[in-house]
């Protein structure tokens, strides 16, 4: 049986596949915002609303299937704006949609109508 790990802020620690970053959370923004990545030594994803750049994430070049753990979700969390990892994870497998997300943003005063 796999022990359970938690990071500082008392948070389980679940990996996801930078694969699962690309095509299950950049890949679900993609019918609510326009996503210009570019390659500058990582892939940078600059995300905007109406035209408006709200956020920018990168990830490593690194292989498809590589792993991304705790410390660099926290970063890409905190880079998205959303308040834990667990939003990430949420966003990836559907329980948030990318329309939740909008209103996430909304209610942070990141975007408006």
């Amino acid at each position: 049986m796999e022990k359970i790990q938690f990071n500082a802020s008392g948070e389980i620690i679940m990996p996801m596949k930078m694969s699962e970053l690309e095509e299950g959370v950049i890949g679900k923004l993609k019918g609510k915002f326009e996503i210009d990545q570019t390659s500058r030594g990582h892939i940078y994803y600059e995300i905007s609303y109406k035209g408006k750049k709200v956020v920018e994430t990168h990830r490593s070049h690194g292989s498809g299937g590589k792993e991304i753990f705790d410390d660099i979700l926290s970063k890409i969390k905190r880079q998205l704006r959303l308040d834990n990892v667990k939003q990430l994870h949420d966003l990836k497998n559907c329980p948030m949609s990318a329309e939740d997300y909008v209103d996430l943003l909304k209610q942070k005063h990141v975007i408006s109508d």
